[in-house]
């Protein structure tokens, strides 16, 4: 049967909340309410994020339904370290434009049960790209990742909206494909993935591998309404219209230009061999330096085009003040900017790119770099966002990492494929750890022109 054709049928919706053992009771006397950082505020009108983890069949000896049990039974327990998750987004004015806090209330999170008839692990994996599924249908995507009756597509969100969302369904083969939603403002990509692994931890009867920490969001990475309204933007950063911006986040990919996302996958050989070339840079330095020339080539940009590089760095463990267990968004964002000439320049467009990677990371992620960016995001009039300045069509926006613990095991196997949602608009770039260690695979979204262009020779 074509996916085209597939149906899924809902067969449960609830809520889980932290189940509290009398040992833990006193834990229910926690901080109620968390202000979110700096870098959610600055991307508070992004959607939900969605990935969708496939599963071959299980055992004989598990079934579905004892699956499921133990993936609530296992969620309620982890959701007690890592309570903010089932809490609620209170969204309010303040002097100083929006303000985002979570209110930790225990409301739950959502958990929704489902069936799929014409679906099986084999036709979605048709296009499989190192453990990553391209060229699965749109719709059939969608409905393998349902949010219920709530509505997380009006931006800011209403209070009852959950800020994390689970589906799991057994497809026609008798395989499962876990979905997750979750709210950007209060996760990143690492936190986000920091639980998925503790709550895989705690499916096989271990303990989490890395303690979440649920702390007052870091002076360093906080908004705050304390700096004026006149504090003068750091170079490369404009004052964008919130207006503007719910525009841009609420357009359908059937409005935007036509574009493609493909996934790239790189072996961990070429990026060891790049490293040994390259020496004093990191693989995602080199790495995202040479799909950027690449990109820009595909673009056909002159030399005296300007392209931006929009990137997050986690400040986790690399900044005294964020622990690295820190439950909550603990990035900032920013960009590197340069002529395509200085790209190219004495034809190293590897090392060049790399370098200013490199020197904008470091300068970053102190207390200072990150400081300074956080006044930034916090200062502005009401009504606007301070946003680095970039063209889309000379852009690309880097997210995700290929350190992300992806193909963890829930207790009846590891995932043997992963896909995400397509965004609806092109210049992105995600990054996921391939099928085999130190592989990476790269999902790029670009103009179709633009992508029959793109290719990537052998470094």
């Amino acid at each position: 049967m074509a996916l085209e054709s597939s149906r899924i049928t809902v067969t449960n919706i609830c809520l889980v909340s932290p189940s509290y053992s009398p040992e833990n009771v006193d834990l229910l006397e926690r901080k109620k309410q968390m202000r979110l950082c700096a870098a959610s505020h600055m991307i508070w009108f992004v959607p939900y994020r969605t990935r969708l983890l496939f599963f071959r069949k299980p055992p004989p000896h598990l079934s579905f339904g004892a699956i499921v049990a133990n993936l609530k039974s296992s969620l309620a327990k982890a959701l007690v370290e890592f309570y903010p998750l089932a809490g609620r987004l209170l969204v309010s004015d303040s002097e100083n434009g929006l303000r985002m806090d979570v209110v930790c209330n225990d409301k739950g999170v959502l958990f929704i049960e489902a069936s799929a008839t014409g679906v099986t692990v084999e036709e979605l994996a048709k296009d499989e790209v190192s453990g990553h599924f391209e060229g699965i249908p749109a719709k059939l995507v969608e409905d393998l990742a349902q949010c219920g009756d709530y509505d997380i597509l009006t931006i800011p969100w209403s209070f009852d909206a959950p800020l994390f969302i689970i589906q799991v369904t057994e497809l026609s083969c008798g395989g499962i494909c876990i979905s997750i939603k979750f709210n950007h403002q209060l996760l990143d990509g690492a936190g986000t993935w920091n639980f998925v692994k503790s709550w895989a931890e705690v499916c096989c009867g271990k303990s989490m591998s890395l303690k979440p920490v649920v702390v007052e969001t870091p002076p360093c990475i906080a908004v705050s309404d304390d700096h004026p309204t006149d504090f003068e933007l750091r170079a490369g950063f404009e004052r964008v219209c919130n207006a503007d911006l719910l525009k841009v986040s609420t357009k359908s990919t059937s409005q935007s230009a036509e574009y493609d996302m493909k996934c790239f996958a790189f072996k961990k050989e070429m990026i060891q061999k790049m490293k040994l070339e390259n020496p004093g840079f990191s693989s995602f330095q080199l790495l995202t330096s040479f799909i950027w020339s690449r990109v820009n080539a595909a673009r056909d940009l002159k030399d005296d085009e300007t392209t931006t590089l929009l990137f997050a760095a986690n400040c986790r463990g690399r900044i005294k003040t964020v622990p690295k267990g820190f439950v909550g968004m603990a990035v900032v964002y920013d960009h590197v900017s340069t002529k395509v000439s200085s790209l190219r320049a004495e034809g190293n467009e590897l090392r060049n790119g790399a370098d200013l990677l490199k020197k904008k990371i470091g300068d970053l992620l102190t207390e200072e770099g990150a400081g300074l960016y956080s006044k930034v995001v916090s200062s502005g009039d009401r009504g606007f966002t301070a946003f680095p300045q970039s063209k889309r069509e000379t852009a690309l926006i880097v997210g995700s990492s290929f350190y992300f613990p992806v193909f963890e095991d829930f207790g009846f196997g590891k995932p043997v494929g992963m896909t995400l949602v397509r965004p609806s608009e092109d210049s992105k770039l995600y990054y996921f750890p391939g099928k085999e260690e130190g592989d990476v695979v790269a999902y790029i979204g670009l103009t179709s022109h633009a992508m029959r262009k793109l290719s990537f020779p052998q470094v």
